[in-house]
């Protein structure tokens, strides 16, 4: 018997994330489906609790372990640690077929402007015979908010590393998440656009993070970049001046 951990975002739908795992494999690829709502938690630091609601979508029960990590920033990239700051009730449970089951997650230290992720991960039942059981992941951001209406400001900086490779960094000083979900580099004012980069990423509050685009030639050093920058709020546009280091 073999099993696989898929780690997936998913599709979004108006009622949730929907998982559904597919790879091609020898023989039969089987894979869980469950939808989960919301699909990010944010709770405000004079009421730290909140609730997910899972709906399996099996034609079998699907047994389901909620681990919690906190979510920092360290040199440019996310890190997840294990921590004991937030509860889920239940912390293991069966979801029984197309039915919601309610989780309740609640903060036991509360730290303003706090981030962390709440895994979700399929404790794996029998597979087929001559097939695969894949184990589906899903890992959901939580957020303490101190003031709601706080808001993110980003910082962009970008360099050239003696080996080539360009570096975006974004730094933020705000005291909210600022949600990057694409980077282009414009040339001139109604010129074309390059796309840098589609990966999705979250600058927390009073942190840094940076995005490794590649060599790019064609952007030369000690010049500046006109980036649009696309975020959950719209394109907003920035300079930043392609340094050497």
């Amino acid at each position: 018997m073999r099993f696989m951990s898929l780690l997936q975002t998913g599709r979004l739908t108006a009622a949730g994330l929907c998982m559904a795992a597919a790879i091609a494999l020898p023989g039969d690829a089987v894979a869980s489906n469950f939808r989960v709502s919301p699909v990010t938690l944010t709770l405000p630091a004079n009421r730290p609790i909140g609730s997910l609601t899972i709906t399996n979508g099996e034609d079998v029960p699907v047994s389901i372990r909620v681990s919690a990590f906190r979510w920092t920033q360290v040199d440019g990239k996310d890190v997840y640690t294990p921590t004991d700051d937030l509860i889920a009730s239940p912390p293991i449970f069966t979801a029984a077929t197309r039915a919601p089951q309610l989780v309740r997650i609640g903060v036991r230290h509360r730290m303003p402007n706090a981030a962390y992720r709440v895994m979700l991960q399929e404790i794996p039942g029998p597979a087929k015979a001559n097939g695969v059981r894949i184990a589906v992941k899903l890992n959901l951001p939580l957020y303490i908010v101190a003031d709601p209406a706080a808001k993110a400001a980003v910082a962009w900086t970008a360099w050239r590393r003696p080996a080539g490779d360009i570096v975006l960094e974004a730094r933020n000083t705000g005291g909210a998440i600022a949600q990057v979900t694409g980077i282009a580099h414009r040339a001139g004012t109604g010129g074309t656009s390059t796309v840098l980069s589609n990966a999705m990423g979250v600058v927390l509050p009073q942190s840094m993070r940076q995005w490794e685009i590649g060599k790019h030639p064609e952007l030369p050093t000690g010049t500046p970049l006109t980036l649009a920058i696309r975020t959950a709020d719209g394109e907003h546009e920035v300079t930043a001046n392609l340094a050497a280091r």
